[in-house]
């Protein structure tokens, strides 16, 4: 039981977590990139992938080694959807990696890289389309749960 309750605590607070970097990192996108907003968002970019990390490890833990055990997540068709949507969102993902990542070198010189218009639009879209599928995985989680569809 109290493994339980540390590994969905720790699952919860992730989301969380997660969520509010990637929610975070859209409203620097609206605004101009300057020396402050740069590095935040570089923090903001490292925090939302320690969160997505903790999230998966936490949610493996979860269907592991609680009540339900493997097989019953392995059965739920709910189950498979909120994986499929984890791995859509790490996809959209690479894309403002690659950039950041790009972006980290010119960091340590203090430097703030060039911003076009159409790059801060694409972030954006990027960031928007995670918001919308992070907001399905709570939906995925109570049909989950609840075993919908496993008839």
């Amino acid at each position: 039981m109290f493994w339980s309750v540390v590994w969905a605590s720790t699952h919860y607070l992730s989301i969380l977590v997660l969520f509010g970097c990637v929610y975070g990192m859209l409203l620097f996108w609206r605004t101009e990139v300057n020396g402050y907003n740069f590095r935040t968002l570089l923090w903001l970019h490292v925090a939302y992938w320690v969160s997505l990390v903790l999230v998966l490890v936490s949610g493996l833990a979860r269907a592991g080694w609680t009540e339900k055990g493997m097989a019953f997540y392995m059965a739920n068709p709910w189950f498979h959807a909120k994986v499929t949507v984890f791995v859509l969102i790490i996809l959209i993902s690479l894309y403002p990696v690659k950039v950041m990542r790009a972006w980290r070198h010119s960091a340590v010189g203090g430097a703030v890289p060039p911003v076009t218009p159409e790059l801060q639009k694409t972030l954006r879209r990027t960031l928007v389309a995670e918001i919308h599928l992070i907001s399905l995985m709570p939906i995925f989680a109570v049909l989950m749960a609840r075993g919908v569809g496993m008839g």
